[in-house]
């Protein structure tokens, strides 16, 4: 794999982790939270709606031979994305619905976002509707 390959496929590597880390911690500020409601989230929805993933096939692209063996690689470097993907794995074994799939995050991460921007709100127009 030549330089520029590697570098492409690297950073691609990088930015997919940093992607999906953001969507599940977008809930620890209200800024990110409503950034992520309104603009990664349906990013991500409409980009998983195409025929192909367009970073795994950037990834192929840069390095057609060996990327399965580099991105496990990276994996294994980074330790984190290694213990997520093989509990990813363990969890399609085990589970009727893997919480930890790519749809279970974009449904963790919307509904996480939702709770921290209206938790306070909704609550109480909540129970006053209801008139507890």
């Amino acid at each position: 794999m030549n330089n520029l390959g590697s570098v492409i496929f690297n950073l691609t590597g990088i930015i997919h982790i940093f992607v999906w880390v953001f969507v599940l911690f977008a809930f620890t500020n209200k800024k990110l939270a409503y950034f992520n409601i309104y603009y990664i989230i349906p990013m991500i929805y409409l980009l998983h709606i195409l025929p192909f993933h367009i970073l795994m096939e950037i990834k192929k692209k840069s390095n057609p031979k060996h990327w399965e063996e580099d991105t496990e690689y990276i994996y294994n470097i980074l330790i984190l994305p290694d213990i997520f993907v093989k509990t990813q794995k363990y969890l399609d074994k085990h589970c009727t619905y893997n919480p930890i799939s790519p749809q279970g995050m974009l449904i963790f991460g919307l509904l996480s976002s939702i709770y921290v921007l209206y938790k306070d709100k909704t609550f109480n127009d909540f129970n006053t509707t209801l008139k507890f």
